[in-house]
C-alpha cells in the first residue's frame, strides 16, 4: 500500500515586516513631532517678541496669559512625543542586525496609530493657538496687525505641516489596519 500524499502549501497568509520596518515608522513620528516642534520654539520666540512691544505700549502682560499656556501645553505635547518615538526609534535600533524578529500590520497599525494620534494633537493645539493669538489681535488693535504677522505666517506653517503630516500617518495607518483586519478575518 502506496498511498502518495500530496501536500499543498498555501501562501503565506500573513505578511510579515522587519524591525527596519518598525524603525521607520518610529523615525517618521519623530522626525514630524521634532518639526512640529521647531515651528513651536519659533512661535514661542515671536509671541514673547509681541509681548514686550505690547508691554511697552502699555498693554497688560496678562493679556497673552491664555495664549502662554497653550503654548506650554503644545510644548510638552510636543516634548512628550519626541521623548516616546525616540525611545521607540532606539529599542528598534538596537534589534537591527542582531535580532530576526518579524512584525505584522498589526504592531505597524499601532505604530502609525500612535503617530497619527500624537501629530492630531498638536494640530488641535495649533488651531487653538491661532484662535487665542487672533483674540489678542483683535483686542490689542492699537499695536497694528503688521507686529502680528511673523506669528501668523509661523502658525499657518505649523497648521499645514501637521495636517500634512497627520494625512501621511493616517493613510499608512489605514493600509495597515486594512491589512491586519484582512488577516484577521482570514
Amino acid at each position: 500500500m502506496n498511498a502518495k500524499v500530496q501536500i499543498q502549501l498555501s501562501e503565506q497568509l500573513i505578511p510579515f515586516y522587519s524591525t527596519l520596518d518598525m524603525l521607520d515608522a518610529y523615525s517618521l513620528a519623530s522626525e514630524t513631532a521634532s518639526q512640529l516642534q521647531t515651528l513651536l520654539n519659533q512661535i514661542i520666540k515671536s509671541t514673547a517678541q509681541i509681548k514686550i512691544y505690547a508691554q511697552e505700549s502699555n498693554i497688560h502682560a496678562d493679556t497673552f496669559s491664555e495664549l502662554e499656556s497653550l503654548i506650554s501645553i503644545s510644548q510638552y505635547l510636543s516634548d512628550h512625543h519626541i521623548n516616546t518615538f525616540d525611545a521607540e526609534s532606539e529599542k528598534y535600533q538596537s534589534e537591527l542586525g542582531v535580532s530576526n524578529a518579524q512584525y505584522d500590520a498589526g504592531d505597524l497599525f499601532n505604530a502609525y496609530s500612535l503617530a497619527h494620534e500624537a501629530t492630531l494633537w498638536l494640530q488641535t493645539m495649533f488651531y487653538q493657538i491661532k484662535n487665542e493669538a487672533e483674540a489678542i489681535k483683535q483686542e490689542t488693535i492699537k499695536l497694528g496687525s503688521g507686529i502680528f504677522t511673523n506669528l501668523e505666517r509661523l502658525i499657518h506653517i505649523a497648521e499645514y505641516l501637521a495636517d500634512n503630516h497627520a494625512n501621511t500617518l493616517d493613510t499608512e495607518r489605514e493600509k495597515y489596519e486594512a491589512e491586519w483586519e484582512a488577516t484577521a478575518n482570514g
